[in-house]
């Protein structure tokens, strides 16, 4: 196998009979972040934090050794900051080189992880001393990055050769983006925290975030429906968090966004709220709002809410407009809603009478829940059966999916949307070019495959097709 390429180095998928295991293997992923975002947003220091991620990575991962590097402030080495299984007394004190001397460096100048199968046939780097005594055969580097900088490595490394999945190696990326988002909270809460009667009072509030998202996280796993995910999300908001919410979904392709869910916490004004119900078009030009929030992949948070900005979250309604000037909102924040990496729409959280007026932890907490919904989400979709797996988000709340009866006897039944990615595996697209082609995720392409492996019973993406075609449901 070539070590150069990085997806040449990930296994093909996992063979019949070993599907269930790895989609238990992936659920457990899931959750092991989610435990880990909530630690970050609970107020843990960020050493017991860096410590308790390395320990869930290494179990989780069942490799021999972990490690989180921190980039020394010369830039030329990194430091050992927390590890598993590495000799005593080296965290705190090792550090390796950056750029071509070891495979951490190497990462922090790649776009991609960096995942090595044989680490005694590689060229693409130096082979690090403390890789090499410790025996060494394969790992994964991925760099933290914090503020849009690289803040160090978070790696993993086995003593025997091993090939490792896209869901293990997205599994250390999701990690490397909770320690990054939580190393820059604190270094914002670090700013702010100077005296102790402030440090005390944000201890009490992460306290609470911490027990909110807990409950919430609790809640939204229950459900294995979509409609009922968001909209539990947007009423649990009210009134811990906002007194109005919404939940925005867009369908890129088709250029429109589904007010899909909304919350008010005045039953007065309930009916206020849900007039704001609809479908409308997508502008991406649009300076607040789902708009810029989906364009961006970045919170947006106004304090102050002015006619400028409730006109762009009115999407130039006239109507809803006026409804929202009835509401007398006072502060405003919105957050993306992602599911396997893939944008599906936004949050959106208005403070009226409550007086609230939102700042950073408001934002991290509106995250925090934006991301339980989005594991509820995966989850569902990973509980769902086959057909439920392909149905479309809106869809799922307007029409039944169909199923197609393929032409020959015998032959088993598939979706229309496995239909569509078995047409385009046939000719020769990868799960990413398959993805980019039917605006889904990788990980929903991948749950499709997943599902053609087992309706045709076969053990690799080639077997699919060759019994598609000897069935007469490919040409």
């Amino acid at each position: 196998m070539d070590s150069r390429g990085y997806t040449a180095k990930l296994s093909d998928g996992p063979p019949l009979g070993a599907a269930e295991e790895g989609l238990r293997a992936r659920l457990r992923q899931q959750e092991a972040t989610g435990r880990l975002g909530l630690a970050a947003l609970s107020g843990m220091s960020l050493p017991d934090l860096m410590d308790e991620a390395v320990d869930v990575i290494a179990g989780i991962l069942e490799v021999d050794y972990c490690k989180i590097l921190e980039l020394v402030a010369e830039g030329t080495a990194l430091l050992l900051r927390a590890g598993v299984g590495w000799r005593e007394g080296l965290v705190g004190t090792t550090t390796v080189g950056t750029n071509l001397q070891s495979q951490a460096g190497y990462a922090l100048i790649s776009t991609e992880p960096v995942v090595v199968e044989d680490l005694r046939a590689e060229n693409r780097f130096e082979d690090a001393q403390l890789l090499r005594e410790h025996g060494v055969v394969s790992g994964i580097s991925t760099t933290v990055h914090v503020s849009g900088r690289p803040y160090g490595v978070l790696s993993v490394h086995t003593r025997r050769r091993r090939v490792f999945t896209e869901d293990e190696v997205l599994f250390l990326q999701e990690v490397a983006e909770v320690l990054g988002a939580a190393i820059e909270r604190r270094r914002a809460e670090r700013d702010k925290e100077t005296l102790l009667g402030e440090r005390t009072e944000w201890a009490v509030a992460a306290q609470r975030r911490f027990s909110f998202l807990a409950e919430s996280n609790a809640l939204l796993s229950a459900s294995t429906d979509y409609k009922t995910v968001l909209t539990t999300a947007a009423r649990l908001t009210v009134p811990a968090i906002a007194d109005w919410c919404y939940v925005d979904v867009v369908e890129e392709a088709e250029g429109s966004v589904t007010r899909f869910a909304v919350a008010h916490s005045y039953p007065e004004d309930e009916a206020i709220a849900r007039a704001l119900q609809s479908t409308y078009r997508l502008d991406p030009s649009r300076p607040h709002g789902t708009a810029r929030v989906f364009r961006t992949g970045a919170p947006e948070s106004i304090p102050e809410l002015d006619e400028d900005v409730l006109g762009d979250i009115a999407v130039g309604d006239p109507e809803q407009l006026d409804v929202l000037r009835r509401m007398d909102p006072g502060s405003y924040m919105c957050v993306p809603l992602r599911i396997g990496g893939h944008a599906l729409g936004a949050m959106g959280f208005i403070s009226a009478r409550s007086g609230r007026r939102y700042g950073a932890e408001d934002v991290a907490l509106a995250e925090g829940l934006a991301h339980c919904a989005a594991l509820a989400l995966d989850n569902a979709s990973h509980k769902a059966s086959e057909v439920e797996l392909v149905r479309e988000l809106v869809r799922r709340a307007r029409e039944e999916q169909r199923v197609i009866s393929l032409p020959r006897k015998g032959a088993p039944q598939i979706t229309p949307r496995q239909m569509e990615v078995l047409q385009l595996l046939s000719s020769g697209h990868s799960t990413r070019e398959i993805g980019r082609e039917l605006y889904l995720s990788e990980a929903t392409v991948r749950n499709h495959i997943r599902g053609l492996l087992q309706a045709f019973g076969a053990h690799s993406q080639l077997e699919v097709l060759a019994r598609a075609r000897e069935l007469g449901v490919l040409p």
